[in-house]
């Protein structure tokens, strides 16, 4: 990697915690070049502006999720299992600040409903990775009779999403981990009580 490769993923990587923290229109070009340690001009020698700087920051917020879910599902032996490692890495987010700022799929959902197209875009394709993850723990669990063949995947990843991105955003906005504990500890009840096939020998 070279010097300008280095520097790049210098600025995406120190940015990236300020925008999750601090939102788009939080985060000014002065917080960037500070944080980074880098003059105006060395960050414009790799992004045109903020907005390009704002989108590699969500990548790569969203990459370390990624990587995270990744690492906890390869020691999961079940679906069950699985779905619980997400909620464990959730947990983390908040109580391990794993990831600085939180969610980057919430937090940018929240900021950029109308106000920023490019990154509302970001965001919900990241969303659309993620749905798809957990829905195909989901089916993977009806297929082994694990779950009832009853359910609704997109249901109740549905489901799931909300309860645990609600959890995270009560845990932030209360700085206390204990909203993200309360809505983990309902996914868990609701797949005990909703979804496991009691009828598995």
């Amino acid at each position: 990697m070279n010097k300008g490769q280095i520097t790049k993923e210098h600025i995406i990587r120190e940015s990236a915690g300020l925008f999750n923290t601090k939102g788009y229109t939080g985060t000014s070009l002065s917080d960037i070049i500070d944080r980074c340690g880098i003059r105006k001009g060395g960050i414009y020698n790799h992004f045109e502006n903020k907005d390009e700087i704002a989108l590699a920051a969500f990548d790569y917020s969203f990459s370390l999720i990624l990587a995270s879910l990744s690492k906890a599902l390869e020691i999961a032996s079940n679906s069950k299992e699985r779905l619980l490692s997400i909620c464990d890495v959730y947990i983390d987010i908040i109580e391990g600040n794993s990831l600085e700022g939180g969610c980057p799929m919430l937090n940018t959902a929240i900021e950029s409903d109308d106000g920023h197209p490019l990154l509302k875009k970001r965001a919900q394709h990241a969303m659309r990775i993620f749905m798809e993850k957990l829905t195909a723990i989901i089916i993977e669990g009806i297929e082994n009779k694990e779950f009832r063949e009853d359910i609704d995947p997109e249901e109740v990843c549905s489901y799931m999403i909300a309860v645990i991105e609600g959890g995270i955003m009560l845990s932030k906005l209360f700085d206390d981990s204990k909203y993200i504990r309360h809505c983990t500890n309902n996914v868990i009840q609701y797949i005990d009580d909703q979804m496991l096939n009691t009828e598995r020998p």
